[in-house]
């Protein structure tokens, strides 16, 4: 069962506004921008709050992602218990990460994003049918908001149709969120690795045209099974989370804004920077897992100490009024800044431009489909995740 535990300053919400930062990290930006703050488990972190703050983070090569224990950010789950996957390049350093990321970079180019789009955009269609077969009330994130980037991913990945149905009956168990027992976390993790190892070897033996297929034929002969394994979790894994928030969380933005809803479905030319003008807004991945410092060093006008771990806090950070004009304001016309839901530097996310993709997708098909969409149930009676890497809403019933 889930844990019982107060959710960690980075990973804190408005109760008054589901989009916004909590309001102590807006005092803490204010006041005190890179914060020291013990976490719920005991472990103190540094609470990086400022847009250039955390820019600067990503990009220092003394703060590492190899030397920070999966569980910072988990309580009650020992360092032991949870190791990095071979392949999983996110949390790992140079040479190493460079060397692993260089695999995948064919299948996140924009000729590859063209030759996806009309089967993205099939499948989102196909999950609208379904939605419209079953008739209102639906719930918009199990109707749509999930199935859409996780078979968007299952065909990047170049999963069969049964490969893709065993992992949505795996996913179905990850709801615990961040919360959950070390021996629940063990178990998934076990879970999608037997799950995946399946696919390597049938892909070793004949490689498909999807992503895995591509590691095998293109860099079989440098990456073992393990790292393909590993890679291809992270991505499937990491897919189709935060693109269902995203998409979900927008949905519930663009009802409190009518105008920028009706700019989205009726205007093509926004898409480019609505996509990122909703990452930014949104931020749903609050904060991520952190880097620890190889060495002393001044970020924000501290010292942080060697050894010592830094957190940003994306959402907050992403609200910058030192960075952006009036940012808590929703505008898909914004001029492109670079938000930090993606990272930046040498880890920003390879998997962007596929999110930005899926977006620029996602709303238009389903505004267009559904121009009565609305909310079935008051808005206050929605439930938020708490402790939860990934923001977003548990459900969200609509009706047309």
């Amino acid at each position: 069962m889930p844990l019982e535990i107060e959710t960690p300053l980075p990973y804190q919400r408005d109760s008054g506004c589901p989009f916004d930062p909590g309001p102590r990290l807006r005092q803490v930006q204010r006041e005190d921008p890179m914060h020291r703050y013990r976490l719920p488990n005991g472990q103190d972190i540094w609470v990086v709050t400022r847009y250039d703050d955390v820019r600067q983070m990503f990009t220092d090569p003394r703060l590492s992602s190899a030397l920070t224990p999966l569980t910072l950010m988990l309580p009650g789950i020992d360092d032991d218990q949870l190791e990095v996957s071979p392949g999983s390049f996110v949390n790992m350093d140079p040479p190493e990460h460079t060397r692993l990321r260089r695999t995948v970079a064919s299948s996140f180019t924009a000729r590859r994003m063209r030759e996806l789009t009309p089967r993205l955009e099939r499948i989102a269609e196909n999950c609208l049918d379904a939605m419209e077969h079953t008739g209102p009330p639906a719930d918009f994130m199990t109707a749509f908001a999930f199935p859409f980037p996780l078979l968007a991913i299952c065909e990047l990945l170049g999963l069969t149709d049964e490969e893709r149905d065993e992992y949505i009956a795996l996913t179905a168990k990850a709801a615990a969120g961040l919360a959950a027992t070390a021996e629940e976390v063990k178990d998934l993790v076990g879970a999608a690795h037997r799950f995946m190892s399946d696919i390597v070897t049938a892909q070793r033996a004949a490689p498909g045209d999807g992503m895995i297929g591509m590691l095998v034929s293109e860099h079989g002969d440098e990456l073992d099974d393990e790292e393909i394994v590993g890679i291809s979790n992270m991505f499937l894994s990491a897919g189709f989370d935060t693109t269902a928030n995203t998409i979900g969380m927008g949905l519930l933005a663009l009802f409190d804004n009518p105008d920028q809803l009706a700019l989205l479905r009726d205007d093509p030319t926004v898409l480019d920077t609505a996509a990122e003008e909703l990452m930014r807004y949104l931020s749903v991945i609050s904060a991520t897992s952190g880097r620890t410092a190889t060495e002393d060093l001044e970020l924000g006008g501290v010292t942080i100490k060697a050894g010592e771990y830094v957190v940003p806090a994306l959402a907050v950070a992403n609200r910058d009024p030192a960075h952006y004009a009036d940012p808590d304001r929703l505008d898909l016309t914004r001029t492109p800044a670079q938000q930090v839901g993606f990272g930046h530097g040498i880890h920003r996310c390879t998997g962007a431009t596929m999110t930005l993709l899926e977006l620029k997708i996602a709303f238009p098909a389903v505004l267009r489909r559904f121009p009565g969409l609305r909310l079935a149930i008051p808005r206050e009676e929605l439930v938020y995740r708490g402790y939860n890497m990934v923001h977003g809403a548990l459900s969200i019933p609509v009706v047309w």
